[in-house]
């Protein structure tokens, strides 16, 4: 039988897929910086909600209120295609196929050689406290739980992208800085993280002119693609967001 559609062989993508860019980086923070503040506006509890609560309300803002209204500029289906919550994705060799990131930025680009699938902006939340969710057993846990920011370290997320996003549900009054940025320093820690960089800071402004930041860390990546070289670095946002 001559090679047709249906028996030429799979795809080999492209990795890693080009870089998102800080712009749309920006606009997906200040699009969930403006949900919270339409929570708010609501009457939503944040302080009272729990993990999957918040990040199902965020979900619902971004997709009915926020994308395709042009609230935020250019969050809209030029770039942003869809964002959706718990969408099923496979890790970086595909043994795992069930692997669940919180929030999903679905990216519409041009079509080149790349896994459509994983062609997003991947995002993380996790709420962060002083006693419940220290950022030690949470936001920055190693080892057996492997949640947070590992995820991207391992493969299990964003694993074709240069970028990810980690959104943090702030109670106690935690801060980037110094407590984050204390964190990523623990040397308990540090090559699960990827020897994470010191925390860099972008200042933006949100829709109605407040100056709001978002923070990045370069960390190296401790898994290969399937072309067996080793994955590049992933550079992580932090969009922290109060919650008490």
């Amino acid at each position: 039988m001559s090679p047709s559609f249906f028996t030429q062989a799979q795809t080999q993508f492209e990795v890693p897929h080009d870089p998102i860019g800080v712009r749309w980086i920006l606009v997906a923070h200040i699009a969930v910086t403006t949900a919270f503040t339409i929570l708010r506006v609501r009457k939503f509890d944040l302080c009272a909600a729990k993990e999957d609560e918040i990040t199902n309300q965020l979900e619902n803002v971004l997709r009915n209120d926020l994308l395709r209204k042009d609230s935020v500029p250019s969050l809209n289906p030029d770039f942003f295609r869809d964002v959706t919550r718990g969408s099923e994705v496979e890790n970086y060799n595909g043994q795992k196929i069930n692997k669940k990131p919180d929030l999903v930025f679905h990216l519409q680009r041009e079509n080149r050689l790349w896994d459509r699938r994983q062609d997003a902006l991947f995002a993380e939340c996790k709420p962060v406290g002083k006693i419940a969710h220290r950022l030690s057993t949470n936001y920055c846990a190693v080892g057996s739980n492997r949640s947070g920011i590992e995820r991207f370290v391992i493969g299990n997320y964003a694993w074709a992208m240069q970028e990810a996003l980690m959104i943090g549900y702030v109670r106690d009054g935690l801060k980037i800085h110094p407590d984050l940025a204390d964190a990523l320093k623990e040397k308990s820690r540090k090559v699960s993280l990827g020897y994470p960089s010191l925390l860099q800071e972008i200042v933006t402004a949100t829709p109605s002119g407040d100056l709001n930041s978002v923070f990045h860390t370069l960390h190296q990546r401790n898994f290969p693609w399937r072309n067996q070289r080793p994955a590049t670095p992933i550079t992580v946002y932090h969009s922290w967001h109060d919650c008490s």
